[in-house]
């Protein structure tokens, strides 16, 4: 019997042939977090939170939970947000397993 593939399957396989990593496919999130003062993410869907000490960020992953002090966006465009101020914590809340089979 034979599996049907999925789009995310093939997706996965595509980008994998090419040489290109998971999140290539511009819908997984990707947090870069620079000195502890510096924080990007991209490809979040939305803005649930957004206070000096907590920031939360809908993603297709779950809930991104940001926490510190001083915390803000002095830049956001779209899928991408760029904080400042002083990060202690970066977690997801109610982690949803990755539609493209990543085990990130």
């Amino acid at each position: 019997m034979k599996r049907s593939k999925t789009g995310s399957d093939r997706g996965a396989r595509r980008l994998a042939a090419m040489g290109l990593p998971a999140d290539a496919d511009c819908v997984l999130p990707k947090i870069s977090l620079t000195g502890g003062r510096y924080l990007t993410v991209e490809h979040h869907t939305g803005i649930l939170q957004l206070t000096p000490c907590l920031v939360r960020l809908y993603s297709r992953l779950g809930v991104i939970r940001i926490e510190g002090e001083g915390l803000a966006a002095p830049e956001m465009d779209g899928d991408e947000m760029l904080l400042e101020g002083e990060i202690t914590l970066v977690a997801f809340e109610n982690r949803k397993p990755a539609a493209n089979g990543s085990k990130f």
